[in-house]
């Protein structure tokens, strides 16, 4: 400052004092979180000839269906009834209404960590699957070598038994013959696992999130028995898809391949390091869910983000409209699958939602493999705020999935020799 502005200066700041000092020592407002916009929100069909190629297997495979799967399933020694508990469920401290164990061999596994859920009443209106109820679980795998991407556990809550089922990507081989691979990112069959954080059964088809890349489709009505057919081997944990005119599943006995995609339009997005968001672009893939209460019925979808200081980077939800009447998409007039309605989170480190009549419901964690998730209401259009207290609840929480018929909201717990799967009355 120059010598002739200084006493000046100095003489308008004493004169001042008492007020500037409150004044700056205030702190600044916080941003307001705004609407997002719905422009963000568009995925094109990717289904290439994935329909095709599963044709192609079922001419060589043998398949059977879900109420088959749960007969079958193999899973008979998890804990059931009083002594299904886990460590997850220490820091609870909202009603519990049903719960199903892993057994001890999935309970500890470091490989698969459990992600999504979805039940029989996101499939079907009438809440039965011909005479089974189902619940089902998706989880990614860890390991680096091999990659074996993403499985489904099909669980029978009549006796809590279950079965996995190994998802898998279709694709024709260097010989002209049908064949699949793990599911991965980038989809090459040497990338990292697809994080199948999320699942959504309607009708004959399951749901799955891709994070980068938007929503993969499978039908339930392709599930392939590699056991049982007699080009098949399920000795072999290493190798994936036909090999020398065998099929391999990593060891799985059943094998359910994509039938369609729904992509972002300019490809995989990227996103910031450390699980954080950005405030617009295309949307983080972390979580589906199904809301039946509007019309027509709707997809959710979701993201999960690390702490940041702005309110538009706590994630956003969107919802997609589905045709009851093929279990598909419900496309737009240009081909394109477009959300309906977008909102942001009130809240950071959401692990699932879901709404039903214009109420949702989120799942969050914060406090590492020791401390409480939470579970709470929101309410609002573009933005959601906060409409109930936050509860504490299992330690690990993920996706979400609600059973109108019994009022439940359905989650499972991801952390090793703490998970389990279980259902809460609505808050």
């Amino acid at each position: 400052m120059e010598k002739r502005h200084l006493m000046t200066a100095l003489a308008v700041a004493a004169a001042t004092l008492t007020a500037v000092v409150p004044a700056s020592a205030a702190p600044a407002p916080a941003a307001a979180a705004t609407p997002p916009a719905l422009s963000d929100f568009v995925l094109e069909p990717t289904n290439g000839n994935l329909q095709g190629i599963v044709d192609q297997l079922d001419a060589e495979l043998p398949k059977l269906g879900v109420q088959n799967i749960l007969e079958q399933a193999n899973r008979t020694d998890a804990p059931k009834g009083a002594d299904c508990t886990s460590p997850a469920l220490d820091t609870m401290k909202w009603p519990l209404a049903r719960k199903f164990c892993f057994n001890a061999g999935d309970n500890a596994t470091a490989e698969w960590m459990p992600q999504g859920i979805t039940t029989v009443a996101d499939a079907q209106e009438d809440q039965q699957w011909g005479t089974k109820q189902a619940i089902l679980v998706s989880w990614y795998d860890k390991q680096d070598a091999p990659v074996k991407g993403a499985r489904v556990s099909f669980l029978d809550p009549a006796t809590g038994n279950y079965q996995h089922v190994l998802l898998a990507y279709p694709y024709t081989n260097t010989y002209g013959n049908p064949s699949y691979e793990a599911l991965t990112t980038p989809q090459a069959g040497d990338g990292s696992a697809v994080h199948a954080g999320g699942i959504a059964w309607y009708g004959n088809y399951l749901y799955l999130a891709d994070t980068r890349r938007g929503i993969r489709v499978f039908d339930m009505r392709y599930i392939f028995d590699i056991k049982s057919a007699t080009n098949g081997d399920v000795t072999d944990s290493k190798q994936m898809g036909r090999q020398s005119g065998k099929y391999y599943s990593h060891g799985y006995r059943y094998v359910m391949p994509q039938v369609a995609g729904y992509s972002n339009p300019g490809g995989l997005a990227t996103f910031p390091a450390e699980h954080k968001c950005n405030p617009s672009g295309p949307q983080k893939f972390s979580y589906l869910a199904l809301d039946r209460s509007p019309t027509p019925d709707t997809l959710v979808t979701g993201e999960y983000c690390a702490k940041q200081t702005d309110p538009n980077t706590h994630g956003r939800v969107a919802e997609w409209p589905m045709d009851g009447s093929t279990g598909k998409p419900k496309l737009a007039a240009d081909g394109k699958w477009r959300a309906t309605a977008a909102h942001r989170l009130p809240k950071p480190r959401v692990q699932g939602a879901v709404p039903y009549v214009g109420r949702w419901y989120l799942s969050s964690t914060g406090n590492g493999d020791t401390g409480p998730g939470y579970l709470e209401a929101a309410k609002g259009i573009g933005v959601l705020v906060s409409d109930s207290t936050e509860q504490e609840v299992a330690i690990g929480v993920e996706d979400l999935s609600f059973w109108p018929g019994k009022n439940e909201l359905w989650t499972v717990t991801e952390h090793v020799n703490k998970r389990i799967i279980y259902s809460t009355p609505r808050p």
